[in-house]
Order: C-alpha cells, then sequence, then structure tokens
C-alpha cells in the first residue's frame, strides 16, 4: 500500500516534501524529459540513502555494529517507511519519463504488426513450398492440354472445309461441254498432227541430202 500525502509531512523535510508531491499526478505530467531526469536521479539518491540507513540501524539494534551515536538505535521502522516513500516516488518519475522519452504511435504498431507477419511468411518449410509449386505446373499443364471433345471438334472441322473445296473444283473432261467447244478442240488436234507430220517430212529430207554430200566427198 502506497504511503499517503499526511505521512510524507511528518517524515520529510520541506525540500524531501517538495519532491514527494512533484511525482504526484497533478504536478507529474507538466515536466518534460530532461526534468525529469534529473528527479529521477534526486529521488533514486534518497531511497539509498534511506535503505542504507535503515540497514546501519538494524545492525545496531542486533549488536552486530558500534553505535555511531552515544545510544545505538533502537530500530528502523521510520526509516524503512521513508525508504518506501522515495521509492514510490522514483517509480512514478520514471513511468512519466518513459513515456515522454519514447512514445508509441499508432503507426509503431501496424509497423510490428506487418515485420511479425513476413517472419511468419518465412519461416514456411521447402517441402510446403515444392508441394505449392508443384500444383502451379499442373493447373498450367492442364490448361494447355485440349480435352478429347475439342480435339474431335477440330478434326470435324478440318474434314468438312476439304469436302466443300473438292466439291467446288471442276471435273477435267466433263460431259456438259458444248458442240461448239468440241469442235474447236477437234480443229486443233488437226492442226497439231498436220505440223508434226510436216516437221517428220523435213527432218528426212535433211538427213537425204546430208547422205548424198558424204557420198559425193567420199568419190
Amino acid at each position: 500500500m502506497s504511503l499517503s500525502s499526511a505521512t510524507a509531512k511528518q517524515l520529510c523535510t520541506k525540500a524531501e516534501l517538495e519532491l514527494f508531491s512533484e511525482s504526484l499526478a497533478r504536478q507529474v505530467k507538466q515536466f518534460d524529459a530532461k526534468a525529469l531526469a534529473s528527479r529521477v536521479s534526486r529521488a533514486r539518491k534518497l531511497r539509498d540513502k534511506y535503505r542504507q540507513r535503515a540497514d546501519r540501524q538494524d545492525r545496531e539494534a542486533r549488536g552486530k555494529q558500534s553505535a555511531r551515536r552515544r545510544k545505538p538505535a533502537q530500530g528502523s521502522a521510520q526509516t524503512r517507511k521513508k525508504e518506501q516513500l522515495f521509492a514510490e516516488t522514483l517509480g512514478r518519475f520514471e513511468k512519466q519519463f518513459a513515456s515522454v522519452e519514447s512514445p508509441r504511435p499508432k503507426r509503431a504498431v501496424k509497423k510490428v504488426k506487418k515485420k511479425a507477419v513476413a517472419k511468419t511468411a518465412k519461416k514456411r518449410t521447402p517441402a510446403k513450398k515444392k508441394a505449392a509449386q508443384k500444383k502451379t505446373v499442373k493447373k498450367k499443364a492442364a490448361k494447355k492440354t485440349p480435352t478429347k471433345k475439342t480435339a474431335s471438334r477440330k478434326t470435324t472441322k478440318k474434314k468438312v472445309s476439304k469436302k466443300k473445296v473438292t466439291a467446288k473444283k471442276p471435273v477435267k473432261g466433263s460431259a456438259r461441254m458444248s458442240a461448239s467447244a468440241k469442235k474447236a478442240s477437234g480443229a486443233a488436234k488437226q492442226a497439231r498432227r498436220a505440223a508434226s507430220g510436216r516437221k517428220r517430212k523435213d527432218k528426212h529430207l535433211s538427213a537425204q541430202g546430208r547422205r548424198k554430200q558424204a557420198r559425193r566427198d567420199a568419190r
């Protein structure tokens, strides 16, 4: 249980009481970091001072240490109270100094959460990563390979297109040719035959002339 201001008035000097009252909630919030740091050091010194004094008084009361004054101390009850008083004063100053020196905004909390999530993501085992990669590869392969239905549809389309192309091509020597076309084709054939016969005769005559000339030369 913390000590009250009434007990502090009974135990402390004027300077000590002023330091105690400055650590209370009404006044401690008005100090900056520098002022709080000086008050933290003063409160710590007073706490240590009264702790050492109380220990010495206890040793004097048990007869384990010689008395500094004429009479040895009978106990350390009041000194222990002052030690507790300045320990509480020091705690209040340190708490306020920590809040002023390093405030914790909301953005910092968000960053800490993001870092924690990133660490957990990095901790994934390599086996899980390999399994995930295999799944993605299988999905891509399934998308690329066509099904049986799509393959059969493509083949039927190719067959239909070939049939259409063959149907459009005209057939050679069809029976639908007109009479005039037949006459023209016959005349063309006769002319080709006559020309071929003339060429043969000319070749035969030229060969005969060459043979005769060769005989004459031989004589």
